[in-house]
C-alpha cells in the first residue's frame, strides 16, 4: 500500500511480490476488486488515485528488464510538471533509451524520444524523472516543435524561480534570444 500510495495509486506485479503477494493470488485480488488491472503487469488499488496516476501508469510501463523505469518525462511534459509556461500537451512525453524496447505497440498518448540522458539532465518531481528545466528548454528550441511564445513564457518563468540562471543563459545563446 505504501508503494502505491507514491505512484498514485499503482503497483507493478513485482512489486507485489517484493511485498508478498503470491504472483498466483493476483488474479484473485483483480477478481474480488482489491486491485484493478490497468496494464499487463501494472495494477492499480481501486480506492487511490491522484492527479498524478497517469503519469506514473506510463512511468511504470516504462520499465526494463532491470525492472526499473527507464523514462524520463521530457519536452512538453516536463514544461507542464514543472508548472511552467501554459502549454497543454495532448500526449505524454517521455525520453527513452536510445535502445529502448517494448514487446508492444506504443499506446497513442506517449509521445517517445529516443536519446541518452546522463542523470545530470534529470531531476525528481514526485518520484518521476523528469529532465532539467534547462535540459527541457534546449530539447524544445532544439526540435523547434512549440512556438516561441511558449519558450519565452517558460524560460522567463524558469529564471524567474531560479530553475535556470543567467549563467545558464549567458552559455546557452540559443536560450538567451528569448530573454530580454
Amino acid at each position: 500500500m505504501r508503494i502505491a500510495l507514491e505512484q498514485g495509486g499503482l503497483f507493478t506485479a513485482d512489486q507485489a511480490i517484493k511485498c508478498g503477494y503470491d504472483q498466483k493470488n493476483h488474479h484473485y485480488y483483480v477478481k474480488t476488486g482489491q486491485w484493478e488491472k490497468v496494464l499487463r503487469g501494472i495494477y492499480r488499488f481501486k480506492p487511490i488515485e491522484s492527479e498524478l496516476s497517469e503519469y506514473w501508469l506510463w512511468y511504470l510501463w516504462s520499465e526494463g528488464r532491470n525492472k526499473k523505469p527507464q523514462a524520463v518525462f521530457s519536452h512538453e511534459t516536463a514544461l507542464m510538471l514543472y508548472e511552467l509556461s501554459d502549454i497543454n500537451p495532448s500526449k505524454i512525453h517521455m525520453t527513452v533509451p536510445k535502445k529502448f524496447r517494448k514487446g508492444s505497440e506504443i499506446p497513442k498518448i506517449l509521445s517517445l524520444h529516443k536519446q541518452d540522458i546522463s542523470e545530470a539532465d534529470t531531476k525528481t518531481i514526485n518520484g518521476l524523472k523528469v529532465t532539467t528545466v534547462l535540459r527541457t528548454l534546449l530539447d524544445l528550441i532544439k526540435e523547434n516543435r512549440i512556438s516561441d511564445e511558449f519558450i519565452e513564457q517558460a524560460t522567463k518563468q524558469a529564471l524567474e524561480r531560479g530553475h535556470i540562471s543567467r549563467g545558464d543563459i549567458r552559455k546557452n545563446e540559443k536560450l538567451a534570444r528569448y530573454v530580454i
